[in-house]
């Protein structure tokens, strides 16, 4: 979503709506635009000629605005075409989903001519809420779709109450309960795995200190930020540190600046300097028992594609080394986290490139053989497929598939549409069912999804 920060956009907006025809939707009533600063009208430039344009196809041009001052969000749609306005409010309401039925979806539309309306929404911006709707079913006046099979996502809009403060949420898939836990705005939540319990904690990155939450409990412990290393690496996500997926009651592994790997005491937040690595860090996770540390590292003497594996005890000696473990396909120079993970003691979890012969893009490197295989999920049945093209409106996605989030008895398929939005697929019903607009986390043991209410993108490798 952009955000009217910049006065000169804002004073463009100001101009009135005089004699424009605005229809209240859902026993919601029009009200007059409001004089205060960054309240949003007509463009000047927008066309305002009925004369239809045949040859051209036609096309919605959508732009989400929050309205500065605390007026809420607004929805700006335009057409190089005239709009049929029974159709446009038809398609809101044939497609319209959101996170909690029980809550209306209140909106304004506000027509400043044939070819541009405004959608006025009407949220409680203190809530967690969010939906989404799709315009295909729009068409002009001369009964034109505005439909497109080359892209399916471009007339669809996801919406997001809230304050931005960001949020931890809990919803049973079947029953319909929803636990909300109060949490931290970041650019990077990590699942963790901990002695403990059998349900994960999630670690908020943060600039100062980090927070790692109980996703049972709530209860949150906070982690101070070391000082950044001498020397160290720059990235592409923003935190200099990286800490390990498990922690174990009193400590856990960290790698600084990606160059420094450290023992962190979870006690009294000292940490023991383990190993120096002369290539920029990728990725890290460390073993079940606490007694190894996997880390990835540049294969060539730039940020390229490649990684290296290198195994180490936890006093920080290499027991273990394999070139080109690793291989995700990104232009050169940008150094973003790259997913791995014990599956046992012995096993590793890699990432590599999706293709026909590995579509979930994963390897398993045992470290005792050193051979890989690639990883395959007997879930993903040609039936899902064929379900997953038809719902998102795409041949075929092997990005989708890889992302894919299992509930523990396997019913239940969680996942990221292309749209951005969280949607649950229904392996019994074959249905899909929107869950809401946020960072998907994962299932806990209970059968309950988790996801974040964070405003911006976030990493959750």
């Amino acid at each position: 979503m952009r955000y009217m920060a910049a006065i000169v956009l804002a004073a463009a907006l100001l101009s009135g709506c005089q004699g424009a025809d605005k229809a209240g939707v859902n026993g919601s009533s029009p009200s007059p635009s409001s004089p205060a600063e960054g309240s949003p009208t007509a463009m000047s430039a927008t066309p305002t000629t009925s004369a239809p344009s045949s040859e051209e196809e036609p096309l919605l041009y959508i732009e989400q605005l929050k309205v500065i001052g605390g007026g809420g969000q607004l929805i700006q749609v335009k057409s190089n075409s005239d709009i049929d306005k029974k159709s446009l409010e038809q398609a809101i309401k044939n497609s319209l989903q959101t996170s909690d039925p029980e809550t209306e979806f209140r909106y304004t539309l506000e027509w400043e001519s044939p070819r541009f309306v405004q959608i006025r929404l009407h949220l409680d911006e203190g809530s967690v809420w969010s939906g989404t709707f799709n315009l295909d079913e729009a068409v002009t006046t001369d009964g034109r779709k505005y439909a497109s099979t080359e892209q399916p996502y471009r007339n669809t809009v996801v919406i997001r109450a809230g304050d931005g403060e960001g949020s931890l949420l809990f919803q049973g898939v079947t029953s319909g309960t929803r636990r909300v836990v109060p949490a931290w705005n970041t650019g990077w939540i990590k699942s963790i795995q901990t002695r403990e319990s059998v349900a994960p904690s999630y670690l908020f990155y943060g600039q100062e200190k980090h927070h790692l939450v109980h996703a049972l409990t709530g209860e949150a412990l906070e982690i101070p930020v070391f000082a950044q290393e001498k020397g160290a690496y720059g990235n592409d996500y923003g935190y200099h540190e990286m800490y390990s997926d498990r922690f174990y009651g009193d400590f856990t592994y960290m790698i600084s600046g990606n160059k420094t790997l450290y023992r962190v005491d979870l006690k009294g937040f000292t940490r023991t300097k383990l190993h120096v690595f002369s290539k920029p860090v990728y990725g890290m996770s460390s073993s079940p028992d606490g007694k190894r540390i996997a880390v990835l590292t540049a294969h060539d003497e730039y940020i390229g594609p490649g990684a290296d594996l290198t195994v180490l005890d936890q006093k920080g000696k290499i027991l273990h080394s394999q070139q080109n473990a690793a291989f995700i396909s990104h232009s050169d120079g940008f150094l973003f986290v790259y997913s791995l993970t014990w599956e046992d003691d012995s096993n590793l979890i890699l990432p590599a490139d999706r293709g026909e012969h590995n579509p979930l893009g994963q390897v398993r490197y045992n470290t005792g053989s050193r051979t890989s295989t690639a990883m395959q999920d007997q879930r993903i049945t040609d039936q899902l497929k064929k379900d997953l093209a038809e719902h998102e409106r795409q041949p075929h996605n092997d990005l989708l598939l890889s992302g894919l989030n299992w509930s523990p008895d396997n019913r239940f398929a969680a996942f990221k549409s292309g749209t951005g939005a969280i949607q649950v697929y229904d392996t019994q019903e074959r249905s899909f069912t929107f869950v809401a607009a946020g960072t998907l986390l994962g299932w806990m043991p209970d059968g309950t999804l988790a996801w974040a209410d964070i405003k911006d993108h976030v990493y959750t490798l």
